[in-house]
């Protein structure tokens, strides 16, 4: 698991980035723990306890990476190709995502709290016991997902399909859906 070790800057509780002092925001050479960061997501090792957060990433492909617990909350996404990853014990609250896919993914024990989606696909995905709880979505894609025992609840829904997914113990107590389809999804099957 990542280090829970947070930064020495005074009044600063962010944890630090992997193998530092210090957080992103304070780090003296924000490009070069950047830089590592996308160079560990190209590259053909599995990440396993990756620390970086209130950073920005764009117009990557992330092919079939395996991401486990790691913490890349706070963070800017836009333009990034995730699709076929797997994500265990995985960090992403307070994100946005814009124009995001995240197809056939693999996602268990992971949290995207909190988090602004915009235009994502996640479509054709196994994505168990993960946290979604308070996203904001516009004109997102969870179509064919098997969504079971993850929580949207508190979460504010537009213009976003759930359609033929299993949301058997899904949680979507006190949220806000506008123009949401769940066509041939097991919504009855759903916590609301």
């Amino acid at each position: 698991m990542f280090s829970f070790k947070t930064c020495s800057h005074p009044n600063c509780h962010t944890y630090v980035c992997s193998n530092d002092t210090l957080c992103f925001r304070h780090s003296p050479d924000k490009e070069r723990l950047r830089q590592e960061c996308i160079d560990a997501l190209l590259g053909e090792k599995e990440i396993v306890d990756l620390s970086i957060t209130h950073t920005e990433f764009e117009d990557l492909i992330v092919a079939k990476k395996q991401i486990t617990a790691s913490n890349m909350a706070w963070c800017t996404f836009r333009n990034i190709d995730f699709s076929t990853c797997s994500f265990m014990t995985s960090y992403f609250d307070f994100c946005l995502f814009e124009n995001c896919k995240f197809n056939e993914i693999f996602c268990r024990y992971s949290v995207f709290s909190g988090s602004k989606m915009i235009n994502c696909d996640f479509s054709e995905s196994v994505i168990n016991h993960t946290n979604f709880a308070g996203i904001d979505t516009l004109f997102c894609n969870f179509s064919s997902c098997d969504l079971y025992f993850s929580s949207f609840s508190s979460s504010y829904l537009r213009d976003t399909s759930f359609e033929d997914c299993n949301l058997k113990k899904s949680d979507f107590h006190y949220t806000d859906k506008r123009r949401v389809s769940f066509r041939y999804s097991n919504y009855e099957d759903a916590r609301q």
